[in-house]
């Protein structure tokens, strides 16, 4: 039984889709005919007594039976359609007829709003992720820290790549089919997966805390009391908020492991917020120094 089925993991870009067509017809030449299409995954049957030839077709569909019995009255047979609007029609090959009895479009302006249909939807995701790499520009000119970056070049290049997607949709006959396009389409899933994981991971490694600590008085006074340790894991800009007083000057200072100072104010009422410090992979402590009672409260990220 295995050997009847088959399931083929490809990616294919859709301003490429021609490129699965082909695939699609080698496939049932060499026997092995589709069951189900999908964007990442396509099922086969074995079943060398028969060929098809395919064509996929990109719209909305509001009446789908109507759809369907149109291309069936053409000699088409819907297979399936996937979530995003790709649909898969086969017609049985026969050697007497020409190659244009196997398109779908039989006239250059349909296969134009064809494409032009994708190629506006590729539009409208380009102008989306680069309002988001925009407003995280803006966030790292305010706050620049590396899981910020990451993110920000993961949807500069997303971008870009509908942008090509849609240029290449615009113009099919001069760049449908050049070469590196699998390549491409690979390293496009890659900085998304890498990018976005990359980004997240980067977030929730940072040493994010909020502490509150206060004293109503003191019997001495009281020199490097560690509040608090954290570990910072990579290099980086962390942004600090501080909020701190009492009757006399109280110091608030950051340690890091070597017993050195990297961040230190005195005062007797303080309040800032996103503090830039840039910090070293290594253990850091928080440490007070008072005379008085104090209130001191603050956090990181």
């Amino acid at each position: 039984m295995s050997g009847k089925y088959k399931t083929s993991y490809k990616a294919y870009s859709a301003w490429n889709y021609q490129k699965e067509v082909e695939d699609l017809n080698k496939a049932s030449e060499q026997g092995w005919q589709l069951m189900k299409g999908g964007c990442f995954h396509s099922k086969f049957v074995r079943n060398p007594d028969v060929r098809y030839r395919y064509q996929l077709d990109f719209r909305k569909i509001d009446d789908m039976p109507r759809y369907i019995e149109t291309f069936r009255e053409q000699g088409w047979e819907y297979i399936n359609s996937t979530f995003n609007g790709w649909h898969y029609l086969r017609k049985l090959y026969d050697p007497s007829l020409p190659e244009e009895a196997y398109e779908i479009f039989t006239d250059r302006e349909s296969l134009q709003e064809m494409n032009g249909r994708w190629a506006r939807l590729a539009m409208s995701g380009s102008i989306i992720l680069g309002l988001f790499a925009l407003l995280y520009a803006v966030r790292m000119f305010r706050q620049p820290d590396l899981p910020a970056l990451v993110l920000l070049l993961t949807l500069v290049i997303e971008s870009a790549a509908l942008l090509r997607g849609m240029f290449i949709m615009r113009n099919p006959e001069s760049s449908r089919n050049r070469k590196g396009d699998g390549a491409f389409l690979a390293v496009f899933f890659a900085v998304i997966l890498l990018g976005a994981g990359g980004s997240i991971v980067l977030r929730t490694l940072r040493p994010g805390f909020s502490t509150d600590q206060r004293a109503g008085s003191v019997d001495a006074p009281v020199t490097d009391n560690r509040w608090i340790d954290f570990k910072v894991h990579y290099p980086d800009n962390y942004y600090l908020d501080l909020d701190m007083e009492a009757p006399e000057a109280m110091t608030f200072e950051i340690i890091d492991e070597n017993g050195e100072v990297v961040y230190s104010v005195t005062e007797t009422s303080f309040q800032e917020e996103d503090i830039r410090l840039k910090l070293t992979r290594g253990e850091y402590s928080l440490s007070l120094s008072y005379k008085t009672g104090f209130h001191a409260a603050c956090s990181m990220e």
